[in-house]
């Protein structure tokens, strides 16, 4: 009966002891655990406790001691606020925060006159003879505007002192009444992204795919692509001549039969024909063969017998 008794207090100190093992650990798991870098990892989103062992959950990495989400395509107006999700920017949106929200369409109508939308924003401007006010979305009649004669309205400056406006993508004449373009791309670098090209528009510009590329799409991203003139048949190479594609481009290469550039193969001229081969007897041995023929050739005329 003693030793029933003993075993059954060495099995409650056993089990005391594992239970205050797995608390202390527990406790002790945020504290002491070193993410991948060797830095304590502080309690936050992203952190994932596994007994005594701490780290970055799936889809966050280790930056000095705090688990930052991942995202695997760039958020290019945005920032990376969970794994593969981008908080965008104020006036952009789309999954990586590279499409420009338009906020002149939206319903609510955030300018009295005429809204400009821009690159990730929006400008108010006034109907000629009307003056934009401070707020910089409604507009209010100027006595000074009419007489101006602005093209697109008109806003005050320091003092009190008129002058007329643009739209953005525009800019005052030598006149200062009327508005003309500013060609964005002569005026300003690296606007598009690689494989692209920029064009002027009328107080803007767009980005289109340079020649021998067109835009495509590869796993959700907008991209310019090659584009394969061989398959598509928009090459300028020779029919006898054949096709090779490259990136943004393609060579010409004409047949075996043919020389030229590729695009414009002529046929090669033929070879002369071989010489004869020798003759195999001499001109001495057919002069030998004739007099021989000679000599022994009958003589026309001649008795066939002997003479009596």
């Amino acid at each position: 009966m003693e030793l029933i008794q003993q075993l059954l207090i060495v099995t409650l100190h056993l089990i005391k002891f594992s239970l205050a093992h797995l608390q202390d650990s527990t406790n002790r798991s945020m504290e002491e655990a070193l993410g991948p870098t060797g830095l304590s990892l502080q309690p936050g989103p992203g952190v994932c406790v596994s007994g005594r062992h701490t780290s970055c959950c799936l889809g966050w990495r280790n930056v000095n001691g705090a688990c930052q989400p991942v995202c695997r395509k760039p958020c290019i107006h945005g920032t990376c606020t969970r794994p593969d999700t981008c908080t965008c920017s104020s006036g952009y949106g789309g999954a990586q925060c590279d499409q420009d929200v338009n906020e002149c369409g939206f319903p609510e109508r955030l300018c009295s006159h005429r809204c400009m939308n821009t690159q990730g924003s929006y400008r108010c401007y006034c109907e000629p003879g009307s003056t934009l006010r401070p707020d910089g979305h409604t507009c209010t009649e100027g006595p000074g505007c009419p007489s101006l004669r602005c093209q697109f309205g008109c806003q005050g400056g320091a003092g009190g002192l008129m002058s007329c406006m643009c739209p953005p993508g525009l800019r005052l004449a030598a006149n200062n009444k009327t508005c003309e373009d500013i060609d964005e791309c002569a005026s300003q670098a690296d606007l598009c992204t690689p494989r692209r090209v920029c064009r002027n528009t009328f107080g803007s510009y767009v980005c289109v795919c340079q020649d021998g590329f067109v835009m495509g799409t590869l796993q959700g991203a907008v991209l310019c692509r090659d584009k394969d003139e061989c398959v598509t048949g928009s090459h300028g190479c020779s029919r006898h001549a054949r096709c090779l594609n490259t990136d943004g481009s393609y060579t010409c290469r004409c047949g075996e039969d043919y020389a030229g550039d590729g695009r414009t193969c002529r046929l090669r001229k033929a070879s002369p024909p071989p010489p004869p081969p020798p003759r195999h007897a001499s001109h001495a041995a057919q002069y030998y063969r004739y007099k021989l023929r000679k000599r022994t050739r009958p003589l026309l005329g001649s008795p066939s017998g002997p003479v009596g």
